[in-house]
C-alpha cells in the first residue's frame, strides 16, 4: 500500500481530523506520486471523504451530547451571581433599610441551586429516548459505511471489467491484423481471392471500432469511480488492475430461509428502526408526564454590603458621639442569609398542549412501526433477489467456462481448415467472433459472480470494510 493510503485508514468517528490531514497530503504531493490508486486505497479514500458518511458521524456526536445533557437533568444546578452599584439622590437602601439622599455604594453576592425531584417521570423517559436515538444513529452510521464500501466495490469492479474488455478487444485487433497479413500473402500467391482481403480489412476496422468503444466504456467507468470517491476530476488517476484469474471463484452455499432471518437480525438499518421505535415509546411516556404534578427543591445563600450601613455610638444622654460605615468584611459576614424551598406544580389546564403532544407522538410512533414493516418487506425482497441473482451467476460461471473452451477449440480448427483451403473466410470470421464473444461473456461472468457475492453480504448486513475486499486477494 502506498504512503497516502496508509494515512487514509478509516479511524471511526474520532479519526476525521487525521483523515482530513491525510487527504491534504494526498493533494499536495506531485501528480506523478498521487495517481496510482488500488482498490483498498479507493475504499479508504471513500470512507474518509464521503459527505453523507461524515454527516452521519457528526449526528452520532450530536446524539452523544444529547445523552449527556439529559443525564445532567438529574443533577442540581448551581448559579453564582454578584453585583455592584452606586446611587445618587433619593433611594431606598435594602441593606440598611432606610431612605437616603446622598451617594451610596452597594454590593451583593449569592449562590443558588435547584434540583428536580419529580416531573412525572419525563426526565427518565427523555434520557432513555436519547439513549435509544444514539444507538439508532450509530447503526445508521454503520449502514452508511457499508453503503459506501459497497458503492466503491461496485464502481471498481465495473472499471476492472471494462479494463478486461479492453484487453480482449485489443487481443482481437492484433489477431485480426495478423490474419489480414496472412490473407494478403495468400492473395499475392493467388491462393485466395482479393475479396477475402477486402473482407478481412473490414473485420480489422470492425475490431478497432469495438476496441474504441471498450476504451470509451472504460473512461466512463473511471469517471464514475472518481465521482464515487469524490476526487478532484481535473487530476489524472491510475487505478490498479486485478487479474481475474487470481480471484477465488468457489461458490458458496446459501439457505434462503436462513438468509431472510439473518438479514432481519443483522441489517443495521432494521436495527436502527427498532431503536427509533423504542425512542418514540419513551417520547410518549415523556409527553404523558406533562399531565402529572412536578416537585422541585431550591435553595441559596447570599450576603450584601452597603456604604449606608453605619455603626453609631451614643453617650449616656443619647447624644450621637460618632458614626462610621461598617467595614466590608464585617457586613459580608453579618449580612449572610439563606433560603430553602419546595415547589409543587400541578397542571390544571394548558390550552390542550399536553393532549396534542401525546396524540402527535403516538401518531409518529404508529407511522414508525409501519415504516419498519415496510422496510422488512423490502429487505426480504432484496435478499430473495440477491439469492436468485447469485445462483444465476454461479451457473453462468460454469456455462461460460465451457463456452469459452469450445470457442477456442472451434476457432483453432477453423484457422487450420482455412489455412489449407478447406474453409471459407466467413466461417473463420464467425468462429473468431464467437471466441471474442465467449471471452467477453466469461469476463462478465467472473466479475458478476464476485459482485453478486458482495451484494448478498450487503443485503444480509454483514459487509464489513475491514474484511478482505475481493475473494482470493
Amino acid at each position: 500500500m502506498n504512503p497516502f493510503a496508509r494515512c487514509l485508514r478509516w479511524s471511526g468517528v474520532g479519526g476525521k481530523a487525521a483523515g482530513v490531514v491525510a487527504l491534504l497530503l494526498l493533494f499536495s504531493v506531485p501528480a506523478e506520486a498521487q495517481t496510482r490508486i488500488t482498490l483498498q486505497d479507493a475504499i479508504d479514500i471513500a470512507l474518509d471523504r464521503n459527505i453523507e458518511l461524515v454527516k452521519a458521524a457528526n449526528q452520532v456526536e450530536v446524539s452523544e451530547q444529547t445523552v449527556m445533557r439529559e443525564k445532567g437533568d438529574f443533577l442540581p444546578n448551581l448559579n453564582a451571581s454578584t453585583g455592584a452599584s452606586r446611587n445618587w439622590g433619593l433611594s431606598f437602601d435594602q441593606t440598611s433599610g432606610s431612605l437616603v439622599t446622598e451617594q451610596s455604594d452597594a454590593f451583593n453576592l449569592s449562590l443558588n441551586t435547584g434540583v428536580n425531584l419529580f416531573d412525572g417521570f419525563s426526565n427518565i423517559a427523555t434520557l432513555r429516548s436519547s439513549q435509544f436515538q444514539l444507538e439508532a444513529d450509530k447503526l445508521t452510521l454503520e449502514r452508511a459505511e457499508q453503503a459506501v464500501f459497497f458503492n466503491v466495490i461496485e464502481a471498481y469492479l465495473a472499471l476492472l471489467l471494462s479494463q478486461e474488455q479492453i484487453g480482449i478487444q485489443a487481443e482481437n485487433v492484433e489477431s485480426q491484423r495478423q490474419q489480414l497479413r496472412r490473407i494478403e500473402e495468400f492473395v499475392r500467391l493467388g491462393a485466395r481471392p482479393i475479396s477475402d482481403q477486402y473482407q478481412q480489412e473490414a473485420a480489422v476496422a470492425s475490431a478497432e471500432l469495438a476496441l474504441l468503444n471498450a476504451e470509451r466504456t472504460q473512461e466512463i467507468n473511471e469517471s464514475r469511480l472518481i465521482q464515487v470517491l469524490e476526487l478532484d476530476p481535473l487530476l489524472n488517476y491510475e487505478f490498479d488492475q486485478i487479474d481475474a484469474e487470481t480471484l477465488d471463484l468457489a461458490a458458496s452455499s446459501y439457505d434462503l430461509d436462513a438468509m431472510l432471518s439473518e438479514s432481519l437480525e443483522r441489517r443495521a438499518d432494521v436495527r436502527s428502526r427498532d431503536f427509533l421505535i423504542k425512542a418514540l415509546e419513551q417520547d410518549i411516556r415523556s409527553a404523558k408526564g406533562g399531565v402529572l404534578p412536578s416537585l422541585s427543591l431550591s435553595g441559596g445563600v447570599g450576603s450584601s454590603y452597603s456604604s449606608q450601613r453605619v455603626e453609631r455610638l451614643f453617650d449616656g444622654a443619647g447624644n450621637l458621639i460618632s458614626s462610621e460605615t461598617i467595614p466590608f468584611s464585617d457586613q459580608i459576614s453579618d449580612n449572610r442569609s439563606g433560603r430553602l424551598g419546595l415547589n409543587l406544580s400541578i397542571p390544571l389546564f394548558n390550552r390542550f398542549q399536553n393532549k396534542t403532544n401525546i396524540h402527535r407522538t403516538q401518531i409518529t410512533y404508529e407511522n414508525s412501526k409501519l415504516d419498519l414493516e415496510n422496510l422488512k418487506q423490502t429487505v426480504a425482497l432484496e435478499v430473495r433477489q440477491a439469492y436468485l441473482d447469485y445462483e444465476t451467476a454461479v451457473k453462468r460461471l460454469d456455462v461460460t467456462e465451457k463456452q469459452l473452451r469450445s470457442a477456442r477449440q472451434a476457432e483453432a480448427v477453423e484457422q487450420e481448415r482455412y489455412n489449407v483451403g478447406a474453409s471459407t473466410l466467413v466461417e473463420l470470421s464467425g468462429a473468431r467472433a464467437t471466441l471474442v464473444d465467449a471471452e467477453s461473456q466469461r469476463a462478465q461472468a467472473i466479475y458478476q459472480f464476485v459482485f453478486q457475492g458482495k451484494v448478498i453480504d450487503y443485503y444480509l448486513g454483514v459487509l464489513n470494510p475491514t474484511d478482505s475486499v475481493l475473494p482470493g486477494q
